[in-house]
């Protein structure tokens, strides 16, 4: 006889867990120690229990990596997806908080899948490419500005600024280039990036970006419960 699963919902915050469980809802800090006794709690329920989190920002990972080590099953699903469900069902105002418990009725209400582990270079390679990201939009910003300063003494911090910045988007390329060498799953899949993408050898920025957004596309609810948000 198959085992009923027991949703357990948790909102990640930047200082605290909101978990919803069982009718029950309590607060935990977001701290490893008061994690891992969470972890355990749920692993001690005499019930099958599936987490599912909204994915906060990043502030998600650390509790999905102890999720994923402890053998509990969780399922990411993304905050428009939650919205787009609580105002089908009435439950949510456009700017109403998402909450544990609302996690836990959407996934009573579409069974999920639970979300696969993501092997750890892809996880580097995705921090690499997001900090990048970041790197670049910072070098513009300041490129833009060098070009409005009359003032010298400023012009000359602008530039040690953007000479700095450049110097780090290097070494990520660099260590992106490491990385994939490194990995014969992210070697091969850089290799049919660039055999059907860009004809010559495409820079680390092409390959890991597009590594990072392809491989990250895990499905995180059911086939009821798709792209357009519909049922």
């Amino acid at each position: 006889m198959k085992q009923e699963v027991v949703y357990c919902g948790i909102d990640v915050a930047k200082s605290r867990l909101d978990v919803a469980l069982s009718g029950q809802r309590w607060e935990v800090p977001n701290t490893k120690g008061a994690m891992a006794r969470l972890v355990q709690g749920l692993e001690g329920r005499p019930f099958k229990v599936q987490v599912i989190c909204e994915a906060s920002g990043g502030y998600e990972q650390t509790l999905m990596r102890a999720l994923y080590r402890s053998g509990l099953a969780v399922t990411l699903v993304q905050p428009n997806r939650v919205r787009q469900f609580a105002r089908a069902s009435g439950i949510l105002a456009k700017t109403d908080r998402i909450d544990a418990a609302l996690l836990v009725r959407l996934a009573q209400a579409i069974k999920p899948t639970a979300t696969a582990a993501q092997p750890l270079p892809l996880l580097r390679l995705r921090e690499l490419d997001t900090q990048r990201a970041h790197l670049t939009r910072l070098l513009v910003r300041e490129e833009n500005r060098l070009a409005q300063l009359q003032c010298v003494q400023l012009r000359r911090f602008t530039r040690s600024l953007i000479h700095k910045v450049q110097k780090q988007i290097a070494s990520i390329d660099q260590r992106i280039k490491e990385l994939i060498r490194e990995d014969e799953t992210l070697r091969y899949k850089a290799q049919k990036l660039i055999s059907f993408g860009r004809s010559g050898r495409a820079n680390g920025r092409f390959v890991a970006g597009a590594n990072a957004r392809a491989w990250s596309t895990q499905p995180t609810t059911s086939r009821r419960f798709g792209r357009s948000g519909s049922f």
